[in-house]
Parts: structure tokens; sequence; C-alpha cells
């Protein structure tokens, strides 16, 4: 069965790791990190939201910032300030 995820609005979607990767993604960039730096801060984030994901069927998507989020502080805090601002600006 394919994981669920339910947006603020109510509305479910599939889960799509790739929403995750390039939101982490983008906001390395904007943190002005090396590749290689990006890439492990992507993985281990990644694997993280796959191990919590793994025994839900659905789930909050604000379960699943706030995860990114605090492991983003613990990692690379400057990471995580791009990501909120990013957020903070739409």
């Amino acid at each position: 069965m394919t994981k669920q995820v339910i947006k603020s609005d109510g509305s479910k979607e599939p889960y799509d790791a790739k929403k995750i990767t390039g939101s982490i993604t983008r906001a390395a960039q904007d943190a002005k990190l090396a590749p290689a730096e990006i890439n492990m801060i992507v993985s281990e984030i990644s694997d993280t939201v796959m191990q919590f994901m793994e025994s839900k069927d659905e789930v909050m998507s604000s379960e699943i910032r706030d995860l990114v989020l605090m492991e983003l502080d613990r990692i690379n805090p400057i990471v995580s300030a791009e990501w909120r601002r990013f957020m903070n600006s739409r």
C-alpha cells in the first residue's frame, strides 16, 4: 500500500520522497554547501524519514516537516535556517 500524506488542507496525496530531497537540496544550496555535504545531509534525513514512515499508512505533512527540521537543526542549523526562511517567505 502506498503511504499517504495528509496535507494541511486535509487533502491526501501519495508520499513522494523526491519532494523532501528537493526541499533539503534547495535549502542546502542556498546555504552554500558543497555537493558532497548536500548529498550526505539529503541521504541521512531521507533515511530518517523513511524509517519514520515505515510503520505508518498515513502521516501528516506537518509531522514530516517537523522531523526534517529537527534533523536539520541537529545536522546543520544553517540549512535549517534556510528552510525556515523559505517557508516563511511563502
